[in-house]
């Protein structure tokens, strides 16, 4: 796998999650995340852009990197009839889990893009698998480990948190042994219902 630094330069990526469950819209006996993938594959094709699919330790969670503007892919998404892509978000980096990492690199990103007058909120998803992201300072579960990852941003970066009114989100999604970190707007975090 590439380094962080070449996957910034080269690619962006995108997460993107897939229902646990089909509804009636979907065929009832093709998986999420199979037919995710498959949406994925039409509707990028369809605008002519370059993408890998990376499958994650996890079958509702791939990553796809591509070589355009993740907003063009969320939007071409957005406008698609889809029936079980679920979310997609676009990567500002993964790094591997060890929570140190995690949060020097979350506080590196919330400081070159959220101004002093701008609030923000965290996001997190942690997995039931005993990744390492679950081990900071005794932490099971996702609020506690969102509100302990807000804490510092307010106290080391002297910003605002707010989960109500925000200008930026900050989204924690463990892959693994790796982190997926995205520091966005929520226009550009495409949400399906």
């Amino acid at each position: 796998m590439k380094n962080n630094e070449q996957l910034e330069k080269d690619v962006v990526v995108l997460l993107v999650k897939f229902k646990e469950k089909m509804d009636e819209n979907g065929l009832k006996k093709v998986k999420p995340e199979i037919l995710g993938v498959e949406e994925i594959e039409k509707t990028f094709n369809h605008i002519g852009i370059w993408f890998y699919i990376m499958q994650s330790e996890y079958f509702d969670t791939v990553t796809v990197e591509m070589d355009t503007d993740p907003a063009k892919a969320i939007e071409e998404l957005r406008k698609t009839h889809t029936v079980a892509i679920k979310k997609a978000i676009p990567l500002d980096t993964i790094v591997s889990t060890p929570p140190e990492l995690v949060i020097s690199t979350i506080q590196k990103l919330v400081q070159a893009k959220v101004a002093k007058n701008e609030a923000f909120t965290v996001k997190c998803k942690l997995r039931n698998n005993g990744y390492t992201l679950r081990d900071m300072e005794n932490l099971n579960s996702a609020d506690l480990l969102s509100s302990q990852i807000a804490s510092i941003l307010c106290r080391e970066l002297d910003l605002e948190h707010d989960d109500q009114d925000c200008d930026w989100i900050v989204q924690i999604e463990e892959l693994g042994d790796t982190t997926g970190i995205a520091v966005c707007r929520s226009e550009n975090i495409l949400i399906k219902n």
